[in-house]
């Protein structure tokens, strides 16, 4: 059974919730067959494969504990969910698809990926999900229920409608008007894409007085007030720029880049969040493996002190 359920204007194909008797979720949310074994297509985000029939959990079976479940479960999470920016802006938005279905008044389950990031509970806690009724799917578990619910993905991965981004807003709406209006993002934690000149960089900011911020460190309502106020955002590509959604309009998001990993994922999100866009893109330093780079000095204090229309 499917319901096309309607958003704000700017999705560009209807969108659906479907239901399936019997249906089942494989490992940690990495595919909703049906009873009978076969893929659903386009409601889910098909790592690895582009058609359903032929994903590599179907041509590579493992041994997965069926678990039969009674009651009605709804299918939150992605694969990718436990990354901040694909439970923020891919993952969660799906529940307003399955509120605007009439879904979520009455329900056994909200069905999450294996790990548990902190974001992940203070989104599930705003969102009113009972603790109770948060299931976990392992990577060695087939879950089947009696009634599985499904909502589309609202848009391919790395995409964000603005609807998405207004409903996140909505969810965390706490603002605070003597936040840092300049901020740096670092991604000195990570394990990849790290700006490996940022010690020389960031002195040069601090003196335009540019915060420097690890927002990976604070919880998800600190991370909305820390950019409520921002006029300009500098960062390496990463998950902590989908805090750019609760930027206030016409912000000026800078992006630093690898050149050969230069994704269009935050370019396409700024004019949907009203933001200004600029890419530095920079010079690879060390393994390719880690995508690590330095950017020109000059240039990136150029582009932040540059009046922008």
């Amino acid at each position: 059974m499917a319901a096309v359920v309607q958003v704000p204007g700017d999705a560009p194909h209807p969108l659906s919730v479907v239901e399936l008797a019997e249906g089942r979720v494989v490992g940690s949310v990495r595919l909703v067959v049906t009873r009978n074994g076969i893929a659903v297509g386009k409601l889910q985000a098909l790592i690895g494969s582009k058609e359903p029939e032929k994903h590599y959990l179907l041509r590579n079976p493992r041994f997965r504990l069926l678990r039969r479940m009674r009651g009605v479960a709804l299918l939150l999470s992605i694969p990718e969910s436990s990354n901040y920016f694909h439970w923020l802006l891919n993952s969660a938005p799906r529940w307003k698809l399955l509120e605007a279905a009439g879904k979520t008044t009455a329900y056994d389950y909200v069905l999450l990926n294996a790990s548990a990031p902190h974001f992940q509970g203070e989104t599930l806690d705003r969102m009113g999900v009972p603790p109770n009724k948060r299931l976990r799917c392992s990577t060695h578990s087939l879950f089947q229920f009696e009634r599985l619910v499904v909502p589309d993905m609202p848009l391919p991965r790395c995409r964000v409608p603005g609807w998405a981004c207004a409903w996140v807003r909505s969810l965390f709406p706490e603002r605070d008007p003597n936040a840092p209006k300049l901020l740096y993002v670092s991604r000195r934690s990570a394990s990849r894409r790290r700006l490996a000149n940022e010690l020389v960089v960031e002195p040069h900011l601090k003196k335009l007085g540019f915060s420097i911020v690890q927002p990976e460190r604070l919880g998800l309502v600190e991370q909305a007030k820390l950019f409520s106020a921002a006029e300009c955002i500098v960062a390496p590509h990463g998950a902590g720029l989908a805090n750019m959604v609760f930027a206030p309009p016409r912000a000026h998001l800078v992006e630093l880049c690898h050149p050969d990993a230069e994704a269009s994922t935050y370019r396409e999100l700024a004019p949907v969040c009203g933001l200004r866009y600029s890419r530095l893109t920079g010079h690879p330093s060390g393994s390719p493996k880690t995508a690590d780079f330095t950017i020109a000095v000059p240039e990136l204090l150029e582009l932040v002190q540059t009046p922008r229309s």
